[in-house]
């Protein structure tokens, strides 16, 4: 009779370092979104000084 394969034990998950990493995975998220934003904003901001309507500088920045 042969001899039944050898099982691995169940890897053990180190929950506060998972955590800890998963906050710094949003913490980035966060900081690209907000750099994100401001890089639109700022782009608004510059269209309109350069003599476009509001709603022309919203509609060129959605486009982005």
């Amino acid at each position: 009779m042969a001899a039944e394969p050898m099982r691995s034990d169940v890897p053990r998950t180190d929950w506060p370092e998972a955590v800890k990493a998963q906050v710094q995975i949003w913490q980035g998220v966060a900081a690209a979104a907000s750099h994100i934003a401001h890089a639109r904003r700022t782009m608004f901001l510059a269209y309109v000084a350069e003599g476009f309507a509001e709603a022309q500088a919203l509609e060129l920045i959605k486009t982005m």
